[in-house]
């Protein structure tokens, strides 16, 4: 179908979906995470090329240190200092030819050997140098080992510092990011937090999911909270059958019903407290009252007052009408 649409067409609708990417790139929101995102890449290759800047200097560096340790060891300092005399006189030679007789060209240079300065014609001094004393050897033998093996060797440290240092900074990379705990707890995993609390003996029978709460903790405070399908509701089947297992107490607020229906069993002594149930048991609220005080303290449960602020006058005033109420008829519990 493409092939059949005019070009102007097809030009114009990439240009729609360009001008469309444009004004996409143009929101706000999107514009940050296009900014963030170049940022970042830029930042990594810059980095990336540092990096590898910084290898290649180390590596470099450790090359000509190794080429100047080994020119220290094939050469000395006396036979350079006679090779840099005998350039200088091949120099002389080289252009004093057109001038002078050779046999008239010479030089005066130190003689190290009898501390004092000597003249010595430049054909002399160069026949000398190469033939007689061992300086000509030496230059010899270093300049074979410069042209052949010491490219080689150069290469050798370098592909060898190359990879090495590129290891060290990466276990300084992964030793830089790693944690270090400063205060405050660990994490664990599961597993392992409940083998030390099986260690430690403190590990209680109560468990979710497999995990021991600690010992004695049991009837402290626990808060399951999520939302809708994270678990709370599967929590607390697993808990309840295991507070039954140990013939312990619990007082559930089901509002749903899901629980009576799940867990209710009546040859266990389990109460149902609902006006709506047929199920329930026959309970006044003077079955919880023994003292005087007991009026008012029940009449405050019922009170939307939790006892942390100031009550209002109408929190307050309630309690006081039920408190009453409940005083009139304690006789006749009717």
């Amino acid at each position: 179908m493409m092939n059949d649409l005019p070009v102007r067409h097809i030009f114009i609708c990439h240009i729609t979906y360009t001008m469309n990417l444009i004004n996409r790139l143009m929101n706000i929101q999107e514009q940050g995470r296009f900014t963030r995102g170049a940022q970042i890449f830029a930042h990594q290759i810059r980095m990336l090329t540092r990096g590898i800047t910084n290898a290649l200097t180390v590596s470099l560096t450790a090359s000509c240190m190794w080429l100047i340790f080994r020119i220290l060891q094939k050469i000395n300092i006396l036979s350079l200092y006679y090779y840099c005399i005998e350039c200088y006189v091949q120099l002389k030679l080289a252009v004093g030819q057109y001038f002078y007789d050779i046999s008239q060209i010479g030089i005066t240079f130190y003689d190290v050997k009898r501390q004092e300065w000597i003249y010595r014609s430049a054909e002399d001094f160069i026949h000398k140098f190469w033939y007689v004393t061992k300086h000509g050897t030496q230059i010899t033998s270093f300049g074979s080992w410069l042209a052949g093996s010491a490219a080689f060797e150069v290469l050798g440290v370098f592909a060898l510092t190359m990879p090495g240092i590129t290891i060290f900074f990466w276990y300084r990379g992964i030793k830089t990011i790693g944690s270090q705990k400063l205060r405050g707890m660990d994490y664990v995993q599961a597993s392992e937090l409940t083998k030390i609390l099986s260690k430690e003996k403190v590990a209680s029978n109560i468990k979710f999911a497999g995990l021991p709460i600690v010992k004695d903790s049991e009837r402290q405070h626990i808060l399951i909270t999520g939302t809708t399908g994270t678990g709370k509701t599967n929590m607390l089947n697993e808990l309840l059958p295991q507070i039954r297992s140990n013939n312990e107490k619990a007082i559930i607020v089901d509002m749903t019903g899901s629980y009576v229906n799940k867990f209710y069993d009546p040859s266990n002594g389990d109460i149902i407290l609902n006006p709506f149930d047929s199920r329930t048991s026959n309970w006044l609220p003077w079955n919880d009252i023994v003292d005087t005080e007991d009026f008012d303290d029940l009449a405050s449960h019922f009170s939307s007052n939790n006892g942390m602020g100031r009550a209002s006058f109408f929190d307050r005033t309630a309690e006081l009408v039920l408190a009453e109420a409940l005083k009139k008829y304690a006789v006749s519990r009717d």
